[in-house]
């Protein structure tokens, strides 16, 4: 059954550690995943559903409730995409240093941010299988976690203004 989100929230003490700045980009992403996202869970599940993220010593998790029923619970080890966050960041950030929109340089960075989401949603999929969202809701996902682990507040092109 195709499903959305009514929700998605972000554990209360990684929020309480954001300041402003932080929390409207983390409201930004939250809002692109219960605008635009799409899950596949089992028939059966009674919604509305409602997502939580959550940050934890080398790892994020995530939950998803269907009226007050656990639907999905999932734990991504930081490990397994690590690199691609600092991969996608350090892109981001040669992006910003180049000057002119129709830059063949800007070009080629552009397609390879758009490989490292890419590579970020297919692992974030494998990662929580139950709740089954597509690749766009994943990429998603993966904007909400560098988000998290990094301040883009601060960079030139902030992730979360992504097209999909």
């Amino acid at each position: 059954m195709n499903v959305t989100l009514e929700q998605l929230r972000i554990d209360e003490a990684t929020w309480a550690s954001g300041p402003p700045e932080r929390q409207h980009e983390w409201r930004l992403a939250c809002n692109e995943i219960v605008e635009e996202g799409n899950f596949e869970i089992a028939d059966g599940a009674a919604g509305p559903f409602r997502g939580l993220v959550g940050v934890a010593p080398g790892r994020l998790y995530i939950e998803l409730r269907g009226g007050e029923a656990l639907v999905g619970a999932h734990e991504l080890p930081l490990a397994r995409i690590e690199s691609l966050i600092d991969e996608y960041i350090r892109t981001i950030v040669e992006m910003g240093k180049v000057s002119g929109r129709n830059s063949p340089r800007l070009e080629a960075l552009d397609i390879a941010k758009r490989i490292t989401h890419d590579e970020a949603g297919e692992e974030i999929r494998a990662a929580i299988p139950s709740l089954r969202p597509d690749l766009a809701t994943a990429r998603r996902f993966f904007t909400l976690f560098v988000t998290l682990f990094h301040d883009t507040t601060k960079l030139a092109a902030p992730p979360h203004r992504v097209q999909y």
